[in-house]
């Protein structure tokens, strides 16, 4: 996961200047002299405040408060965040996992068979991607919950490693976390149910193959709006949400810049409710992920992510595309918390929809 990434809290520098020109020497000149006295003691008092708080707010950006970590979350859903992480377990020990490779092919082996035992109906679909390395057969694959109303909800993470020809990639939170969190949620829903059909897609090719750019990136998701839109299925899709990185024991989602508001609303209130809102974040980002395709398309879409991977900005540094993607950087617990949020989430989006198409 690559993004052009920008932090939503700015800070702004006052300066208070002097208005007159301290007078020269004599006694006359004295009371002028205590003025400019006063005016460097207020300035010096003045810089050392703004330092202060351009400290705290630096610390507040750049180091997550421990309130962020998550320990024996409760469950409020069917969702098992536990069951999850074994997903995930299985998902690390095939290694990594880039476009084309045996162990992508694995990858989609496990997710197929963990679907079909939840009685989803499966769909894959390949497709060539021109890279920078070559021309690269990707795979995108689809769980279908079927709805017994017309129109798609569409739930998409990817499930490839960033390939690093120089060390071993194994993506345990980037892209194995939501993998396998992903897996659960199709266990969690269920073959059938009340209102729109639910699409689960796992992306192929999300990450660049050498540098990230419009056309080396998003492959996966850039080939799903194509073909939905060539099958006429894309006016179906009444909303897209996009999952990535959410597996952090510092659990801090970002809010979407560019997200709808009623979108963004309706997940960050439904955490609220569940107590659960210090891991969905007031600071937003415009991050580049397999949400913007859809996004360009027309279609309303939320991209869920959590862009400081550890504690710090400097434990980001170390751990995000870095062998230290492990699986004990991940946590069951958050994938617990983001389970249980979108479980509750989706039906109240969707009855927003209902009610704003009503009212027409």
């Amino acid at each position: 996961m690559l993004a052009a990434f920008r932090r939503g809290n700015q800070m702004k520098n006052r300066q208070k200047r002097p208005s007159a020109e301290a007078g020269r020497g004599g006694p006359a000149a004295r009371p002028h002299g205590r003025t400019a006295l006063k005016l460097i003691v207020a300035v010096g008092v003045g810089a050392f405040v703004l330092l202060m708080l351009f400290s705290s707010g630096f610390r507040k950006v750049a180091y997550r408060d421990a309130s962020t970590v998550v320990k024996g979350a409760q469950s409020h859903s069917p969702f098992q965040g536990q069951r999850a992480f074994e997903d995930l377990r299985r998902i690390v020990d095939i290694g990594p996992r880039p476009p084309g490779s045996k162990e992508a092919e694995n990858t989609r082996r496990i997710i197929h068979e963990e679907l079909e035992k939840a009685g989803l109906e499966v769909r894959e679909y390949p497709f060539e991607a021109d890279t920078p390395v070559g021309r690269k057969t990707m795979v995108n694959v689809v769980g279908i919950v079927k709805g017994d109303q017309d129109g798609i909800i569409l739930l998409g993470n990817h499930y490839d490693t960033k390939y690093f020809p120089d060390f071993r990639f194994v993506g345990a939170n980037d892209a194995g976390s939501t993998t396998a969190w992903m897996i659960e949620m199709a266990r969690t829903l269920g073959p059938k149910r009340d209102g729109r059909s639910i699409w689960l897609v796992w992306f192929d090719g999300e990450e660049a193959l050498k540098e990230w750019s419009e056309s080396d990136s998003l492959y996966g998701s850039r080939e799903m709006v194509r073909l939905l839109r060539n099958r006429e299925i894309l006016p179906k899709v009444a909303f897209m949400i996009n999952v990535d990185m959410i597996g952090d024991r510092y659990l801090g989602i970002l809010r979407d810049q560019g997200a709808p508001g009623w979108l963004i609303n309706g997940v960050w209130t439904t955490a609220a409710e569940l107590g659960l809102s210090g891991h969905f974040l007031n600071e937003s980002a415009a991050i580049q992920d397999d949400h913007l395709p859809f996004r360009l398309a027309g279609v309303p879409a939320l991209n869920l992510i959590d862009f400081q991977f550890g504690g710090s900005m400097l434990d980001h540094k170390n751990t995000w595309h870095t062998p230290n993607d492990t699986l004990e950087k991940v946590s069951p617990d958050s994938l617990q918390v983001v389970g249980d949020v979108i479980y509750h989430a989706l039906p109240s989006l969707e009855a927003y929809l209902n009610n704003v198409s009503q009212s027409r």
